[in-house]
């Protein structure tokens, strides 16, 4: 099998997931939660050097301790 054939295969193990959902997700959110556009927009702009810089395993690390309401 091919690289471009694998990654064809494995594209959607984990169902439809995509830096571009997460954005829509947390821009529902922000507009469900009353942020103005311009926060909207600073935030977005942070959410995506966000995924070039942290890993999965410390965005749920952060996810957790943002519920638990502390900062690590």
């Amino acid at each position: 099998m091919k690289y471009e054939e694998i990654m064809a295969a494995i594209k959607d193990i984990n169902g439809p997931w995509s830096n571009a959902a997460c954005m829509g997700y947390c821009l529902i959110a922000m507009r469900r939660a009353g942020l103005r556009p311009t926060a909207q927009r600073r935030v977005l702009l942070a959410l995506e050097g966000v995924f070039d810089d942290v890993s999965v395993e410390e965005a749920e690390k952060a996810e957790k301790a943002g519920y638990a309401n502390k900062e690590e």
